[in-house]
Protein backbone atom coordinates (compact mmCIF):
# COMPACT_ATOMS: atom_id res chain seq x y z
CA UNK A 1 0.00 0.00 0.00
CA UNK A 2 2.86 2.35 0.95
CA UNK A 3 4.22 2.62 -2.43
CA UNK A 4 0.92 2.89 -4.50
CA UNK A 5 0.57 6.11 -1.64
CA UNK A 6 3.65 7.42 -2.68
CA UNK A 7 3.24 6.98 -6.55
CA UNK A 8 0.23 8.82 -6.67
CA UNK A 9 1.67 11.80 -3.87
CA UNK A 10 4.39 12.07 -6.10
CA UNK A 11 2.56 13.21 -8.98
CA UNK A 12 0.33 15.03 -6.83
CA UNK A 13 2.77 17.40 -5.74
CA UNK A 14 4.15 17.81 -8.94
CA UNK A 15 0.85 19.47 -10.11
CA UNK A 16 -0.03 21.14 -7.17
CA UNK A 17 3.50 22.78 -5.89
CA UNK A 18 6.48 25.07 -6.79
CA UNK A 19 8.58 23.49 -4.08
CA UNK A 20 11.16 21.28 -4.88
CA UNK A 21 10.07 17.66 -4.17
CA UNK A 22 12.47 15.06 -3.96
CA UNK A 23 10.99 11.42 -3.47
CA UNK A 24 13.19 9.48 -1.13
CA UNK A 25 13.12 5.93 -2.25
CA UNK A 26 16.37 4.32 -1.04
CA UNK A 27 17.40 3.70 3.00
CA UNK A 28 13.45 4.55 3.40
CA UNK A 29 12.93 2.42 6.42
CA UNK A 30 12.37 4.50 9.23
CA UNK A 31 13.04 8.00 7.64
CA UNK A 32 10.95 10.29 5.45
CA UNK A 33 9.78 9.33 2.26
CA UNK A 34 9.97 12.72 0.59
CA UNK A 35 11.18 16.07 1.28
CA UNK A 36 9.20 18.88 -0.20
CA UNK A 37 11.21 22.01 0.05
CA UNK A 38 12.73 21.87 3.74
CA UNK A 39 10.44 19.59 5.02
CA UNK A 40 10.38 16.23 5.23
CA UNK A 41 6.97 13.87 5.03
CA UNK A 42 6.16 10.65 6.25
CA UNK A 43 4.12 9.55 3.64
CA UNK A 44 0.87 6.83 5.44
CA UNK A 45 -1.11 5.11 3.05
CA UNK A 46 -4.00 2.39 4.21
CA UNK A 47 -5.87 -0.02 2.63
CA UNK A 48 -10.07 0.19 3.11
CA UNK A 49 -13.16 -1.16 1.45
CA UNK A 50 -14.66 1.99 1.10
CA UNK A 51 -14.37 5.72 0.93
CA UNK A 52 -13.29 7.27 4.64
CA UNK A 53 -16.36 9.01 6.72
CA UNK A 54 -17.24 11.37 9.67
CA UNK A 55 -15.59 9.01 12.73
CA UNK A 56 -12.60 7.74 10.21
CA UNK A 57 -8.92 7.82 11.56
CA UNK A 58 -5.37 8.56 10.41
CA UNK A 59 -2.88 6.26 12.09
CA UNK A 60 0.65 5.24 12.60
CA UNK A 61 1.79 2.08 13.77
CA UNK A 62 3.42 3.02 17.37
CA UNK A 63 7.26 2.11 15.96
CA UNK A 64 7.03 5.37 13.18
CA UNK A 65 5.95 7.71 16.16
CA UNK A 66 10.16 8.69 16.34
CA UNK A 67 10.36 8.74 12.73
CA UNK A 68 12.59 12.00 12.04
CA UNK A 69 9.94 13.52 9.78
CA UNK A 70 8.19 16.96 10.28
CA UNK A 71 5.30 16.63 9.05
CA UNK A 72 3.20 13.07 8.12
CA UNK A 73 0.95 13.02 5.62
CA UNK A 74 -2.03 10.23 5.22
CA UNK A 75 -4.20 8.25 2.36
CA UNK A 76 -6.56 5.73 1.95
CA UNK A 77 -6.60 3.42 -0.98
CA UNK A 78 -10.23 2.44 -1.77
CA UNK A 79 -9.25 -1.06 -3.19
CA UNK A 80 -12.26 -2.12 -4.45
CA UNK A 81 -12.51 0.82 -6.89
CA UNK A 82 -8.20 1.10 -7.02
CA UNK A 83 -8.86 4.78 -6.20
CA UNK A 84 -6.49 6.86 -3.49
CA UNK A 85 -7.96 9.27 -1.01
CA UNK A 86 -5.88 12.11 -0.34
CA UNK A 87 -6.93 12.66 3.42
CA UNK A 88 -4.54 15.58 4.75
CA UNK A 89 -1.23 16.68 6.14
CA UNK A 90 -0.22 17.43 9.99
CA UNK A 91 3.38 18.01 11.81
CA UNK A 92 4.76 15.30 13.40
CA UNK A 93 4.19 17.38 16.55
CA UNK A 94 0.93 18.59 16.12
CA UNK A 95 0.14 14.17 15.49
CA UNK A 96 1.62 12.84 18.26
CA UNK A 97 0.24 15.44 20.89
CA UNK A 98 -3.18 15.06 19.84
CA UNK A 99 -3.03 11.00 18.86
CA UNK A 100 -4.33 8.43 21.12
CA UNK A 101 -2.23 4.99 21.63
CA UNK A 102 -3.62 1.79 21.20
CA UNK A 103 -1.80 -0.79 22.51
CA UNK A 104 -1.51 -5.09 21.73
CA UNK A 105 -5.55 -5.92 22.37
CA UNK A 106 -7.08 -2.84 22.08
CA UNK A 107 -10.14 -2.53 20.42
CA UNK A 108 -10.17 0.96 18.17
CA UNK A 109 -13.75 -0.34 16.83
CA UNK A 110 -15.53 -2.91 16.29
CA UNK A 111 -14.06 -3.92 13.16
CA UNK A 112 -10.47 -3.66 14.51
CA UNK A 113 -8.47 -4.98 17.38
CA UNK A 114 -5.00 -4.44 17.82
CA UNK A 115 -2.22 -7.25 17.21
CA UNK A 116 0.44 -7.73 19.48
CA UNK A 117 3.52 -5.83 17.34
CA UNK A 118 1.03 -3.61 15.64
CA UNK A 119 0.55 -1.01 18.24
CA UNK A 120 -0.89 2.19 16.99
CA UNK A 121 -1.12 6.14 16.84
CA UNK A 122 -4.20 7.45 15.87
CA UNK A 123 -6.09 10.96 15.40
CA UNK A 124 -9.55 11.75 13.85
CA UNK A 125 -9.76 12.67 10.30
CA UNK A 126 -10.87 15.99 11.02
CA UNK A 127 -7.64 16.99 12.44
CA UNK A 128 -5.80 16.67 9.19
CA UNK A 129 -5.38 19.97 6.92
CA UNK A 130 -6.87 18.98 4.28
CA UNK A 131 -4.14 18.27 0.97
CA UNK A 132 -4.23 21.98 -0.81
CA UNK A 133 -4.37 23.70 2.58
CA UNK A 134 -1.35 21.70 3.79
CA UNK A 135 0.82 21.78 0.52
CA UNK A 136 0.61 25.53 0.52
CA UNK A 137 1.25 25.92 4.25
CA UNK A 138 4.78 24.07 3.00
CA UNK A 139 5.74 27.28 0.84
Amino acid sequence: MGEIGEICFDKWLKINTTLPVKWITEDVAGSADFLIGDTSVGMKTVKRKGPVGPGFTAQITARHAEEPVDHFFFASYIYPRKELQLLGGITRADFLGAAIYHGAGSRVHSHYTVRKGHEIYNIEIEELTPPLKWISSLG
